[in-house]
């Protein structure tokens, strides 16, 4: 039993030429940096909703989310910058 565990494992394991193992991963590179070059591609995903256990599906195009994600990043450090000193 144990050795056919052993043999299914084998079988399925990955070759030990790097050369092999690189190309898997070099090909995928490619395919997910050519999703998030599409600045119009429509993105939906799932938000939580304060006081809701159900998420609301929010759906803008790549370029809304990457604008989206700027505004919060600079709101953030707009707030940090002006955090008011605590005199005691």
């Amino acid at each position: 039993m144990i050795s056919l565990l052993f043999a299914a494992l084998m079988a399925g394991a990955p070759s030990a030429d790097p050369a092999a193992a690189a190309s898997p991963a070099a090909a995928a590179a490619p395919a997910k940096a050519e999703k998030t070059s599409d600045p119009n591609k429509l993105v939906c995903k799932k938000e939580p909703v304060l006081g809701s256990r159900m998420p609301t599906r929010t759906c803008m195009t790549q370029a809304e989310w990457d604008a989206r994600k700027q505004d919060s990043r600079d709101q953030l450090d707009a707030a940090q910058r002006n955090i008011p000193l605590i005199s005691h």
